[in-house]
Formats: C-alpha cells, structure tokens, sequence
C-alpha cells in the first residue's frame, strides 16, 4: 500500500513521511478512526515506506523487493495481528492460523470491520461467537520477537482492533511496548479506546484518522468501480449508511441485486399467504448467513418497502431499480400504503439495530415474519382520486 493510493488526507501523509525523514519513528503507535476511516491502510502505507529500499521523498517505491512483499501482506517482518474465531477444533487460537482469509480479506477490501471479517466464517460459526485476540496470541508474539529480523532494518506488529484482546493479553501487550525489542515497531489500528487499557494508551503514539465525506466516497467508490454505474454506486452508499467497507462488499458482488430480490420476494409472499411451516423453514436458513449479510439484507427490504410509496405518491421513471424489481413493486405497492408503511418501517428498523447488536438472528426474523403478516393485511383507508 503506497501513500498515494489513499485518497486525500494530504497532511497525515506529510507527518508520516516527515517522521521517517527526521528518524523520529515512535515504537508505538495506533490509527485511530471510525469504521470508514482509511485507518488501516495509512498503517500499512506508513509500514511500507519505513522499510522501502528506494523511498521517494514522499511515497514508498512500490517495486522493490521489500514493497512487492508488503503489498501483498508477505514481508516476513511484517508480522499481523488480528482478531479470530475458536472455531473447527483449534487448540491454540491464534492469528496465525487464518491469516491467508485475512489477508485475502484486506487486499480485496482494505475498509473491512470485524462483522465482515466474521461474516467469512458465518457457517463454521454457527453458536454466533465474536471473536477475540487470545492469549496464546500474546505467547506467540513473544516467541516471534525473540528472533531477529528477517530481511528488514524495522520489523511490524500490526495489531487490528486491539480493543477486542482478552485482559491477559492485553497486560502482556503492555510489558512489550514499556521493554520493546531492537528495530520493532508497533501499530495499533483501533475503532475504540474506550475498550483498551489506560495503561497502554497511555504508552502509544495515537494518530487520527478522519472519516471521508459524502462526495470523497463517491469518488473512491467509482475509482475502485469503474464499470459501475453512479446511479448505483450512490444507491449502494446510501443503503449502507456511508461505510465503505460494506459498499465495496456489495459492489463485489454483482449478484448481490438478484439475490436480495430473489429471497426478498419470497418472504414477501410467504407473510402473505400467512405459510408458518415455509416461513420457519425460510427462517432457518436465512438465520445461517453471519450478521453483516442480516443487516444488508433488512436494509434492502427497507428500501424496497419505501419504494412502495414511491409507486403511489411519485413518478418511478427515475427510481433506480432493476426490472424484475419494478414487475413486482407494481404488483406488490398496493399492499404497502400510508396505513402500514410507517409500522412496517420502524419493525424493520428495529430489527436492523437488534441484529447489529448482535441479538438472535433467528427469533428477529421469525417475530418480524409474524408482524408483517398481519401488517400486510391492513387495508387501506384512503382511496387515490384518478
């Protein structure tokens, strides 16, 4: 990840650069930002320059054998923490053991969170556990930093969302950045240091990153994307709340339309025909997607609902929907009037906060199923004048 490959935040690149230039590099220091900040990719950018074999004045070289290796999260002193799953039998649960996911993970979506890092592994985590950095993590770590240098002068700890490390290993952590090793920087890329210990804030360099603004993310957005249209890109920002990270996930996925709408109008149908037995059975299987899927999908059917109002009220040659939508919002919308819409609305509301809360997935769905099966039957007051 070279400097120039993040967009804006011309002033951050300067003090990074300028810290290496004067030989002032902290030993400990965290990214600090919100879920959409490009904090993670200024500590990879900055990890990369500090050990370029041909830095520029301003930006790492990015052909060097030392940057090939970090673009593509293989430099041997480049060593990554994160956090991770017990899952499948695991006895020592460490970084280690997923770091091919994550990497693919980060290359393919370098704004990711921990829902859509967790999202990977939704079937093999069926209990719902959230995931920490363990203690054998800090063990491990220690036994990593007894050795030397591979090949670089510095070598880096990237440490992804600190704030979900297990009290042991945070006070391990701690013993580390208060003695830490020869040539050994650490970085920290955090969303929250309500969650981390006083003791190691107080120890750390901490540089905050700001999120982008409205037309910054469309710009990246189209860049990433240049066969998408805007139309779209701009849909997908606003049915994501402006995160990046689940705006590049959907873009990815050129299904992702057909899917939603697919399993969208099923449901609809089934909360119609008021079908229990197909309706526990769609709730069974829909609960298995990880809550990141959950949230995206709710979102969707909230915004199909509110375009139901659209096909009464307003003119729909506008309304970016596919065709197959516009078929079945034309047949669908008459069921979705002022006398429900605003229930309808704030139950689908409520259940996208319950699910990002990490509530279960499967008594939302089956409670939501019910509600819009009777909500679906109200008949409308108010008759449109031709």
């Amino acid at each position: 990840m070279k400097f120039s490959n993040i967009l804006a935040h011309k002033s951050l690149k300067k003090q990074l650069v300028n810290s290496v230039k004067n030989n002032r590099i902290a030993h400990s220091q965290m990214f600090l930002g919100e879920k959409s900040s490009p904090k993670l990719l200024f500590a990879l950018a900055y990890a990369q320059y500090i050990n370029c074999q041909n830095k520029s004045s301003d930006d790492s070289c990015g052909t060097c054998q030392s940057c090939v290796k970090y673009q593509n999260l293989t430099h041997p002193d480049l060593h990554l923490i994160f956090p991770v799953l017990s899952i499948n039998k695991i006895k020592k649960v460490t970084s280690d053991n997923f770091v091919n996911e994550w990497r693919e993970k980060v290359l393919k979506n370098p704004y990711l969170d921990l829902d859509i890092w967790f999202d990977a592994f939704s079937r093999e985590n069926k209990t719902g556990k959230t995931g920490y950095i363990y203690t054998q993590e800090s063990d491990n770590l220690h036994r990593k930093l007894s050795l030397k240098n591979y090949e670089s002068e510095f070598r880096v700890v990237l440490i992804w969302l600190p704030e979900k490390m297990q009290t042991n290993t945070s006070n391990k952590l701690l013993k580390l950045l208060e003695e830490p090793p020869i040539k050994t920087i650490f970085l920290l890329v955090s969303e929250n240091t309500d969650l981390i210990l006083s003791t190691i804030l107080s120890r750390i360099q901490i540089i905050k990153t700001k999120s982008y603004k409205l037309e910054e993310i469309e710009s990246l957005l189209r860049d990433k994307f240049p066969l998408k249209k805007m139309e779209e890109i701009k849909e997908i920002i606003s049915l994501t709340d402006g995160n990046i990270g689940d705006s590049i996930q959907i873009l990815q996925n050129d299904n992702f339309e057909d899917q939603n709408f697919e399993e969208y109008q099923a449901w609809m149908r089934l909360c119609y025909s008021v079908n229990i037995k197909e309706i526990t059975k769609w709730v069974n299987e829909r609960s298995q997607n990880g809550r990141r899927s959950q949230s995206t999908f709710l979102k969707y059917a909230l915004k199909m609902i509110r375009n139901c109002l659209v096909f009464h009220f307003s003119e729909t040659n506008n309304l970016f929907v596919t065709q197959k939508e516009r078929v079945f919002l034309t047949k669908f919308h008459p069921f979705i009037h002022q006398d429900n819409i605003f229930e309808i609305s704030e139950k689908l509301e409520e259940c996208i906060k319950n699910i990002e809360r990490n509530a279960n997935s499967k008594i939302m769905y089956y409670e939501l199923s019910l509600q819009l099966m009777k909500l679906l039957k109200v008949k409308r007051k108010f008759v449109e004048l031709n």
